[in-house]
């Protein structure tokens, strides 16, 4: 069977608990989208690498919950046979004082590197119904 690859990195040993639960999360999704051929990176970071990145590429000064990057088309020797998909960063610190869900925002890094955005109303709304339906989907699965 054919499985995803979703790399995992943390900036903290205490992140690896939910390192692993958003690990087999994204991978579930990728199944249900039918994906398995594709490759990720996850980092699960501290506010201070959060904010680090977000000020480098976002010009704010803050740490965030959630970012994610497309894939460069760079072929990468541990994902060979993979589309690699890009990189997701989640900032557990941040998610859980704005008592966010860690999974939800993997997911929504996840659709934004298929091209989902939530720029305009309509595309937000578009986004929401992928999000609910991909959770909805992988629910029993986690």
């Amino acid at each position: 069977m054919k499985t995803a690859i979703v790399l995992v990195q943390t900036s903290k040993k205490e992140f690896a608990p939910l390192a692993r639960k958003v690990r087999k999360a994204l991978i579930e999704a990728l199944s249900v989208l039918q994906r398995e051929d594709a490759a990720l990176e996850l980092h699960i970071l501290s506010n201070r690498a959060m904010r680090a990145i977000n000020n480098a590429t976002r010009g704010k000064n803050e740490p965030t919950n959630v970012l994610s990057f497309e894939g460069d088309g760079f072929p990468r020797a541990d994902v060979r046979g993979k589309t690699y998909l890009g990189e997701i960063y989640l900032a557990p610190e941040v998610i859980r004082v704005r008592g966010e869900d860690a999974i939800f925002l993997a997911i929504h890094g996840l659709l934004h590197l298929f091209h989902y955005t939530h720029e305009k109303n309509r595309d937000r709304i578009t986004m929401e119904k992928a999000e609910d339906g991909l959770l909805a989907e992988i629910a029993t699965r986690i």
